[in-house]
């Protein structure tokens, strides 16, 4: 029945723990550029613990509309579910996906010498390459191979903090 946002006013919202990037934050960030504040547009917000639970309390009818991680068509929470046999993909709608969230970095010491800083990037990005079978465990088979990015890569991120840090300034006041 729901095919977009709009058509959600109302309805029960399932976010994930008040402290998930993509369970509540994400969502929360998206939907305020939407000019959606979701305790005044949805009936009710919930959270519901886990990404398991949003999916499973969205599943049983107590939510109408839930938040999740979807990193691409091949894996995502609800993949995942459906592959433990939880439950089963193609019976969810997925009616908005956000912008990619950039992953936790691996850094190093800006003042290790050159050669080192070359030999850990090069072991890092070429790791899915030179031992795949490591890489598919470390990873479970679900991620392509790593690849190298500049701090303006984590520019979405740090607008994302400073959208949360004024909801908790907000939230307190």
């Amino acid at each position: 029945p729901y095919q977009k946002i709009e058509d959600l006013k109302g309805k029960n919202l399932g976010l994930v723990d008040p402290n998930s990037t993509s369970g509540n934050n994400v969502p929360r960030f998206a939907l305020d550029g939407m000019k959606i504040e979701p305790e005044t547009f949805f009936g009710k917000v919930v959270y519901t613990g886990s990404h398991e639970n949003a999916v499973i309390a969205l599943g049983q009818g107590t939510v109408d509309v839930a938040a999740n991680w979807w990193n691409d068509e091949q894996e995502s929470n609800l993949l995942r579910m459906d592959r433990k046999k939880m439950v089963k993909a193609d019976d969810f709608r997925i009616i908005y996906k956000s912008e990619q969230i950039v992953n936790s970095p691996m850094a190093y010491l800006s003042d290790l010498p050159e050669p080192l800083k070359a030999s850990i990037r090069d072991a890092v990005l070429n790791l899915a390459t030179k031992d795949k079978a490591a890489f598919d465990k470390i990873y479970e088979g679900k991620q392509g191979p790593l690849v190298a990015v500049d701090n303006k890569s984590y520019d979405p991120i740090i607008e994302l903090n400073k959208f949360v840090d004024a909801l908790r300034k907000k939230k307190s006041s």
